[in-house]
């Protein structure tokens, strides 16, 4: 059994992320979490810090290349590929205001499949023409197209701090300072549209070195770094105030997480529902919704029915889907 509390933080920063759409999908504002975020916002900051924690340490137990993303490519791929075929096969079949022939027949329907590899189009042909959000199938995707993203840094600082191991604390703050200035200067060179991906990139390395930090205290020189880190966080850019505010909510939730075992209770029994909460909510969302259009349902009853199906699918997911493909995990060959 678990010792910790950490998949039943998962599983509510999942569920937020579920409340918040359910707002955006009806065609309302989303609430905010403190004034800091909307609820779906602070939901997914929970899940990159928690993730920058988790994944540097799966990296430290085997800082191996070829293992790591294997490990990190069967958490992710194995669900999301099963979602797009239901998206494409069942979902876009039942509620498509096209024939079935020319649903089949656009060429729309299989651009969709570049969704299995994080190219995400959105949009299958007339699905959810009449929702609020139209056309759109599962824009939670977004995201790991960003956490994998995370995931090629780790590897690529942890390489470096195999051969400097005692540089590793400096390599990382420097990461977390990289992190940071890409949440300002990133958006300058860019666009301001991809300014949510480098703050949730920030948040992970934020993770990496607080789970850093947990093992070994940082030397002088790390510990400054991530001093400077801190303040541009808070000083750069329109939103510096609000995203440390989350950065220390998630902190302080992932810090609570990991010492309270009454989480384990819960989380055994069911399995870790996350990840197919997280995938699966936002089409059932958008399904529940257009069933109900027109038909005068309240809106917690319709969130209680995208909830329920949701956690059902994804009850699915993890015991069919996602777990067996963890089976395949490579053992950890490094250190422990």
């Amino acid at each position: 059994m678990n010792k910790n509390s950490l998949d039943l933080l998962r599983l509510v920063a999942s569920t937020m992320v579920l409340f918040s759409h359910q707002f955006a999908l009806m065609g309302l504002s989303e609430p905010q979490f403190m004034g800091w975020n909307t609820w779906g916002g602070a939901g997914v900051t929970i899940f990159f810090f928690l993730s920058g924690w988790l994944v540097w340490a799966s990296w430290e137990r085997d800082p191996h290349a070829w293992r790591f993303f294997l490990r990190r490519s069967l958490r992710i791929f194995p669900g999301l590929w099963v979602v797009c075929l239901l998206s494409i096969f069942l979902l876009g079949p039942l509620v498509t205001t096209l024939s079935l022939s020319d649903y089949f027949g656009s060429a729309v329907t299989w651009r969709y499949f570049w969704t299995a590899l994080f190219l995400t189009p959105y949009v299958l042909p007339g699905v959810f023409v009449g929702n609020a959000m139209p056309g759109i199938v599962n824009g939670s995707l977004w995201t790991l197209p960003v956490e994998y993203f995370c995931y090629i840094t780790v590897a690529v600082i942890g390489a470096v701090a195999v051969f400097w191991p005692k540089g590793k604390a400096s390599l990382l703050s420097v990461g977390l300072l990289c992190a940071v200035l890409f949440t300002h200067y990133g958006v300058l060179l860019i666009g301001e549209r991809y300014s949510l991906y480098f703050e949730m990139v920030a948040m992970f390395w934020w993770g990496v070195f607080y789970g850093h930090c947990l093992k070994s205290p940082p030397n002088m020189s790390a510990r400054a770094l991530a001093m400077v880190a801190l303040v541009l966080f808070v000083a750069m850019g329109p939103r510096g105030l609000e995203r440390s505010a989350m950065l220390v909510c998630a902190a302080a939730l992932v810090h609570w997480g990991r010492q309270v075992a009454i989480g384990a209770k819960l989380t055994d029994r069911l399995g870790d529902l996350s990840y197919g909460v997280y995938i699966y909510a936002f089409p059932i969302q958008q399904l529940v919704i257009g069933w109900g259009r027109g038909r005068q349902i309240p809106f917690g009853a319709l969130l209680a029915m995208s909830l329920l199906l949701t956690w059902g699918f994804a009850y699915l997911s993890w015991h069919v889907v996602e777990a067996r493909a963890l089976r395949f995990k490579p053992m950890d060959r490094g250190n422990r």
